[in-house]
C-alpha cells in the first residue's frame, strides 16, 4: 500500500480545471494509446496498429509541408543553410531579416512581429475584398487559434453568471475553457436535417432560457466551417447571427480556422468581418485563424492569430494587449509560418515561374486530395446500414449519426456509460479505429454520433479503413437486434 504523503491533493486544485473535459484526447484516445503500447509489448489484437481518426493532425497522416515555407524557416533558423537555398527563398529570408534579423530565438513584440501582422492585414483585406484594411494593432499573433480564444474567454468572462452561446455539436475546447473560467455554457442546437444550419429561432429561445435562469449571455461562438460538423454557413446565416448579436449586445467569436477547407462548389467562405462591414453593424467581433489546418497543416508549430475585427472601447483594446504581454510573446517559428501561410511566392515579389509552379502544384494536390477524401468518407458512411452523414462541405471531419439498437443502449447504461462511448470503445478494441464519441461534442438529446477525420493517406488506405468500418458496424449492430 502506498503511504506517500503528498503536499497537494486533487481537492485542493482549482475545481473548475478539474471538471473541464476535452473529449478529443479523452477516454477513447487514452485507451487507444494503452492498446498501442500493449501491441508493442507483444499482446495480440485483431489489428496490427492503431489508426488515430480522433484528431485533425494532417502531417501525422502523411500530409507533406509546403516546400517553400519550410525552406524559408530552415534558413531563418540556420543562416548557414541560406546559401544552399534558391534565390526566391533567399529573397524572402532577406525580407524577414531586414525587419527582425536572424533573431528567431529572441523575444518579439508581445503582439507578434509587425512584418507578419502587416502581411496578415493585407491578406484579410484581399480575402474580404473590402476597402478597409485592418490596423495591425488589431491583429495579435498567438500560439494557435486556441491561445487567442482562451485569452479572450479569460478576459471577458467574470463569474458563474456569465454565459457563452456555443453551437451544438461544438468543438470541446469551448466547453473546457468555459468550465475553467467558471462560466456557463448556453447551447444552441444546429439542425442536422438542414445541413447543420443555425436557426434564428433557436438562438432566440436559448438566449431567453439563459436569461430566465439568471445567466447573462456574453459571447456567441460561431464556427465556420464547422467543427465537428463540416457545414459552411451561407451569407444569410451569417447576417442573421450578426444581427442577433448586435440586437442582444453580445460579442461574437468567429472561429474561422478551416476557411481554406471548403470542398463543394456551391459554397464559399465568407468572413464575419466582411458581412459586418457590409451591414455597418454595431457589433463586437473577434475572429481566429490558424496555421494548423487548411493547406498549411502545421499543427505542431503552434501559430495563429486573432483579429479585433470591429471597433471596440479603447480601454478594452488596451487591456487585451496588456493581457497578451503576460505571456511575453508567441513562439517565433509559428509567427513566421503564419506570415508564410498568407504570402505565397509571386511574380510581384520577383519569384521564378518554377518556384510559383511548385508551390501551386503542392497546394492544389493537397486540396484536391482532401476534396476526394471528403467525398469518399461521406459516401461510405451513407452506404452503411444504420449510419447517416450530412455532406462534408468543409473542415476535416465527418460527424455521422448512428442508429443504435435499444438492446445496445441498455447494454451501455448497465455499464454506466454513454452508448456512443461504448460504441467507440467497441470499434477501437475490434478494429483499431479511434474516433471520438458525439457526447464529447454534445449532441441533440436522444441522438448518437461520432467524429472522425478524413485525413488518412494514401487514399487507398482510407478506402480500406472505411470498408473495415462498414463491415464492423453492420456486423456488430446485428448482434443487438
Amino acid at each position: 500500500m502506498d503511504t506517500t504523503q503528498y503536499t497537494t491533493s486533487v481537492k485542493e486544485l482549482n475545481q473548475n480545471w478539474v471538471e473541464a473535459q476535452y473529449a478529443v484526447r479523452g477516454l477513447v484516445p487514452t485507451t487507444a494509446a494503452k492498446i498501442q503500447e500493449e501491441i508493442k509489448s507483444g499482446k495480440q489484437y485483431p489489428f496490427d496498429s492503431i489508426t488515430e481518426l480522433n484528431i485533425g493532425n494532417p502531417q501525422t497522416f502523411g500530409q507533406k509541408p509546403i516546400s517553400f515555407n519550410r525552406s524559408v524557416l530552415a534558413a531563418m533558423l540556420d543562416p548557414l543553410v541560406l546559401q544552399h537555398q534558391s534565390e526566391d527563398v533567399q529573397r524572402r529570408v532577406k525580407h524577414y531579416c531586414d525587419k527582425i534579423g536572424f533573431q528567431v530565438g529572441a523575444y518579439s513584440q508581445s503582439a507578434g512581429y509587425p512584418v507578419v501582422r502587416e502581411a496578415l492585414a493585407n491578406f484579410i483585406q484581399k480575402r474580404d475584398g473590402t476597402a478597409e484594411r485592418p490596423n495591425i494593432n488589431d491583429i495579435l499573433l498567438t500560439d494557435g487559434a486556441s491561445a487567442g480564444i482562451t485569452l479572450m474567454f479569460n478576459l471577458l468572462l467574470k463569474d458563474n453568471k456569465d454565459g457563452v452561446m456555443i453551437p451544438i455539436p461544438q468543438y470541446p475546447l469551448y466547453s473546457a475553457v468555459i468550465t475553467q473560467c467558471g462560466a456557463q455554457q448556453i447551447p444552441y442546437y444546429l439542425v442536422e436535417e438542414k445541413g447543420w444550419s443555425a436557426e434564428q429561432s433557436e438562438l432566440e429561445a436559448q438566449y431567453e432560457k439563459a436569461k430566465q435562469n439568471g445567466i447573462t449571455p456574453r459571447i456567441l461562438v460561431c464556427i465556420n466551417p464547422g467543427n465537428p460538423t463540416g457545414q459552411v454557413f451561407d451569407k444569410q446565416s451569417i447576417v442573421e447571427m450578426i444581427q442577433f448579436a448586435a440586437q442582444k449586445k453580445i460579442v461574437i467569436f468567429a472561429d474561422e480556422v478551416y476557411q481554406e477547407n471548403i470542398y463543394v462548389e456551391n459554397k464559399k467562405f465568407i468572413s464575419f468581418r466582411k458581412v459586418a462591414l457590409e451591414l455597418n453593424a454595431n457589433v463586437e467581433i473577434y475572429s481566429f485563424h490558424s496555421i494548423s489546418k487548411g493547406i498549411t497543416g502545421e499543427c505542431g508549430l503552434r501559430g495563429g492569430y486573432m483579429e479585433i475585427t470591429t471597433k471596440i472601447d479603447p480601454d478594452v483594446h488596451f487591456q487585451i494587449h496588456k493581457s497578451k504581454t503576460v505571456m511575453l510573446c508567441p513562439n517565433a517559428i509559428g509567427q513566421l509560418m503564419a506570415g508564410l501561410m498568407v504570402t505565397p511566392p509571386t511574380k510581384e515579389e520577383g519569384c521564378s515561374d518554377l518556384t510559383i509552379q511548385q508551390y501551386n502544384e503542392e497546394c492544389t494536390s493537397i486540396f484536391a486530395s482532401l476534396q476526394r477524401r471528403a467525398a469518399i468518407v461521406t459516401q461510405f458512411l451513407n452506404e452503411t446500414k444504420g449510419v447517416s452523414c450530412q455532406p462534408i462541405e468543409g473542415a476535416m471531419y465527418a460527424f455521422p449519426k448512428i442508429e443504435l439498437p435499444e438492446k445496445f443502449i441498455q447494454f451501455a447504461k448497465e455499464q454506466n456509460k454513454e452508448p456512443d462511448v461504448v460504441y467507440c470503445l467497441d470499434l477501437l478494441n475490434e478494429t483499431g479505429l479511434v474516433v471520438v464519441p458525439g457526447s464529447g461534442f454534445l449532441q441533440y438529446p436522444g441522438t448518437y454520433h461520432f467524429r472522425m477525420t478524413i485525413l488518412i493517406l494514401p487514399e487507398e488506405k482510407l478506402l480500406a479503413k472505411m470498408k473495415i468500418f462498414k463491415e464492423w458496424h453492420e456486423t456488430h449492430m446485428s448482434k443487438f437486434q
